[in-house]
């Protein structure tokens, strides 16, 4: 099983809804940067959120744009495209762990949402940057 940490954004709306067994899940697509200059491209993954970190998601308010760091196993799963006869494979995450982005002073979360969205609570974001062969480390 193959663990991934990245950042990208929720590239469609988050869909909830309940397994053949009952369980319930939100649903949505991630996208990221990968490569530079003419390589670069933008990579999908199919996120998969169950539990309390679905609760979590779905109490921050996560939408289409919201930039998260997310971390869980990622599968390479096979699937019917919709024309009902291509087969494909794609990339899904099964989320372990996520948050916000801090960007431009703001804790990532959307307007009039609250801070608290991991469990650890937002990211701090460095007022500096520290030199560790030649300043000592906070504790």
């Amino acid at each position: 099983m193959a663990q991934l940490y990245t950042i990208g954004w929720a590239a469609s709306e988050p869909k909830h809804g309940t397994s053949v067994n009952q369980n319930p899940y939100t649903m949505f697509s991630l996208g990221e940067h990968i490569g530079y200059g003419q390589r670069a491209r933008i990579q999908y993954y199919q996120v998969w959120a169950r539990g309390d970190v679905m609760r979590r998601l779905q109490k921050a308010g996560v939408k289409k744009g919201s930039l998260l760091w997310v971390s869980g196993s990622l599968e390479l799963e096979e699937y019917t495209r919709k024309d009902g006869v291509t087969r494909d494979k794609g990339l899904r995450l099964e989320l372990s762990d996520w948050g916000f982005v801090p960007s431009q002073g703001r804790t990532g979360q959307q307007p009039g949402q609250t801070a608290d969205t991991t469990a650890q609570g937002p990211l701090p974001i460095p007022d500096s940057t520290i030199d560790g062969e030649r300043e000592p480390l906070p504790e």
